[in-house]
């Protein structure tokens, strides 16, 4: 992000879209801040709000913004340890150990200011201040995102390197996780070496693995995914596009196929618009159905989510010095102007918009069912982005959350073994029928921003309206003594699993339990990810994990 000045004017803010006139949230902490990133990294049941920072524009720290009961703190009280100009951020449980860590990027401004990307492990309570695995190259990037390419379980990273501003030429790598050990130089690059601002891997052509999606200046590449290799030189692209700095990737028509939408800067000279292209059974059309904010100049994020529960994804985007806008969704057909618009003129510049519900009034409970045959391993989900993820059985034994890895933004869950042929697979997970929205902002005076759902609460949106669902657990983390609250069906039994999936304690016949962290013979077990699951539907389980 370069430091010139531009002003917008404010934007009318429409009702179809139930978001506020102004933010509900603002962070006091003067960053330059760009990466942004939602999920409960403390682990006391309520989404957090991450942000990496620094830009081109100043050495800063990476940040957590921890959520107290539905309240986010206005200053971060997690720092990183480390210092840099840092790009944007992606958010993944690398080590499959149930906890979300955060993978961030070095973007610097020339070959003189140039970093390794990184990883942070999150110990329970959240990141570690030093980053547990760093990359031995070192280079400018914008952007990375995680991703099983080879379908083994756990999650790879990619990331788009390179600086359009300086020429500086940087093919897209891909670093490899051996259970959650990541190989210190990239596995794969990129034959195509022009710089990269924008990377994104999702399954397009439905064939059960993830293809590499990159975005350049004037140009967007699919490098297809084999499971085996993944080409190096893409066999699809599109050219004579302004300078992308934003993908993100959803269904919008509902059509089984994956969309995609880019963010495109005019910055540089190049066109600015935001474009939508619609997945043509398999392979994405090369002329957008939908382009939007042609008429501004600095476009530069985007982000799908359900915003209404009409059953269709709104596009949120925002820019350089302009509004952060959502267009709505109507059946599959996408407003091309705002439906809904704030703007801070010059106090306001859009790096990443990202959907979730910060104070859970709009929780939903999903036991979503597959089924198995034999080979898939990459099962997508029907709500993106999701945020929490309890487990997996098949045929009602837990699945060891060592065995699968998954990608709330996006909506998906990889395995290590393909379930069997007509294996009944049930997902445990919560998503927002009515999310909030929130955008990172680079003008380091005026702080972020959250804007929370104005839909009202209704009983149909509590976490469920079956006696079963009634779980509450304290502490989480605990150490000696945890507190369960339910309300048990007749017959019902509430029962403690281990990661590898082994019963370890049942309870019945009461509606309050204290565990002290033994198993059912009276001994003490290990430290680690429990989970607490009915034994009658709809199956819902509560993670919790022992200090």
């Amino acid at each position: 992000m370069r430091n010139l000045i531009y002003l917008f004017l404010p934007g009318i803010a429409l009702a179809l879209i139930p978001l506020p006139n102004s933010a509900s949230w603002t962070s006091v902490d003067q960053d330059y801040s760009t990466g942004g990133g939602m999920w409960d990294i403390d682990t006391n049941g309520y989404i957090d709000y991450c942000t990496s920072n620094g830009n081109d524009m100043a050495w800063n720290r990476n940040a957590v913004y921890f959520n107290s009961n539905g309240i986010l703190e206005t200053n971060a009280s997690w720092r990183s340890a480390d210092i840099g100009q840092f790009g944007h951020l992606y958010l993944g449980d690398v080590n499959n150990d149930g906890l979300m860590d955060m993978a961030v990027v070095f973007l610097g401004y020339d070959t003189g200011r140039q970093g390794p990307t990184r990883i942070y492990h999150n110990n329970g309570g959240g990141f570690d201040s030093t980053p547990y695995w760093l990359s031995s190259d070192q280079y400018n990037s914008f952007d990375c995102a995680f991703g099983d390419i080879d379908l083994d379980g756990d999650l790879d990273l990619a990331v788009a390197s390179g600086d359009a501003y300086n020429s500086i030429r940087s093919p897209t790598k891909i670093y490899r996780n051996n259970e959650g050990t990541f190989e210190s130089t990239p596995y794969w690059s990129s034959q195509d070496s022009t710089p990269g601002d924008a990377c994104r891997l999702a399954d397009l052509d439905n064939d059960g693995d993830l293809d590499l999606i990159v975005g350049y200046r004037r140009k967007i590449a699919v490098f297809k995914n084999y499971v085996d290799s993944l080409e190096r030189n893409a066999s699809w692209s599109v050219t004579n596009l302004g300078w992308i700095l934003r993908l993100a990737v959803g269904d919008y028509d509902n059509d089984n196929w994956l969309d995609l939408a880019a963010a495109a800067n005019g910055q540089l000279g190049d066109p600015n618009s935001i474009m939508v292209f619609h997945n043509q059974n398999g392979t994405l059309e090369t002329t957008p159905t939908f382009t939007m904010l042609q008429n501004r100049h600095y476009s530069s994020c985007v982000a799908w989510a359900d915003v209404n529960n009409d059953g269709y994804l709104d596009l949120a985007a925002g820019g350089w010095w302009e509004p952060v806008v959502v267009f709505e969704n109507n059946s599959g057909v996408l407003d091309t102007i705002p439906t809904w618009s704030y703007s801070a003129g010059s106090n306001l510049v859009c790096e990443t918009v990202m959907w979730g519900c910060v104070d859970n009034d709009h929780l939903v409970v999903s036991n979503e069912q597959k089924t198995g045959d034999g080979t898939r391993k990459l099962f997508y989900l029907s709500h993106n982005p999701f945020q929490s993820f309890s487990g997996v059985t098949i045929d009602g034994n837990p699945v060891p959350a060592s065995d699968y890895c998954f990608d709330p933004l996006t909506g998906w869950v990889s395995f290590q073994n393909a379930p069997d042929q007509g294996a009944d697979i049930i997902f445990q997970y919560q998503y927002s029928n009515y999310p909030d929205l929130a955008v990172t902002n680079w003008v380091e005076p005026a702080g972020n921003h959250l804007f929370e759902n104005t839909t009202t609460v209704a009983i149909a949106d509590n976490l469920n309206q079956v006696e079963n669902e009634f779980l509450e657990v304290s502490p989480n983390p605990f150490s000696k003594i945890l507190e369960i609250k339910c309300k048990l069906k007749t017959g019902a039994k509430l029962a403690i699993f281990d990661a590898s999936g082994r019963c370890v304690k049942t309870f019945t016949n009461s509606s309050k339990f204290l565990w002290n962290g033994q198993d059912k013979q009276g001994n003490l077990l290990p430290k680690g990810i429990y989970f607490l699951r009915f034994n009658q539907a709809p199956y819902s389980a509560k993670k919790i994990i022992k200090l």
